[in-house]
């Protein structure tokens, strides 16, 4: 469970629309909205306040980007691999992977590669459970 001071500081980050210093701070599972830029074209994903998310923990995210490359090599081979990864329930309805990188054009935020469809991975329903409870990962 993030600490009080990780909820504050995502709150006021979610709040102001940055996705800067994202790897120190995960946000709530009632987060703010809020927008990450694309890496690669003008695009962006904008997050609504009801919808769950939470930047997973060095550990849960290696998992997920070794995953990730295992399915689609073409990320490590063109140097996409996620330095970071968001869980999002986009919508509501489904689990999102969101792949983050260091955004180049703006050093201290991120931007997004790609997003994945969580529930082609086997490791998705226990992560589901780790970071927003088992009543969740029911719905």
């Amino acid at each position: 469970m993030p600490s009080a001071r990780s909820v504050i500081a995502c709150s006021l980050l979610a709040a102001s629309g940055a996705a800067s210093a994202i790897e120190s701070a995960r946000p709530s599972t009632n987060a703010a909205p809020g927008t990450i830029e694309s890496c690669v074209d003008r695009q962006s994903i904008r997050f609504r306040a009801d919808e769950r998310r939470a930047v997973l923990d060095a550990a849960d995210a290696a998992s997920v980007s070794a995953a990730l490359i295992r399915r689609y090599p073409v990320l490590e081979r063109d140097d996409l691999a996620p330095q970071r990864i968001l869980l999002w329930r986009k919508g509501g309805v489904e689990w999102i992977y969101v792949a983050l990188l260091e955004n180049p054009a703006r050093p201290a935020k991120v931007c997004f590669t790609a997003t994945f469809v969580a529930s082609r991975f086997d490791i998705t329903a226990p992560l589901v459970v780790k970071y927003f409870g088992a009543a969740i990962s029911r719905e």
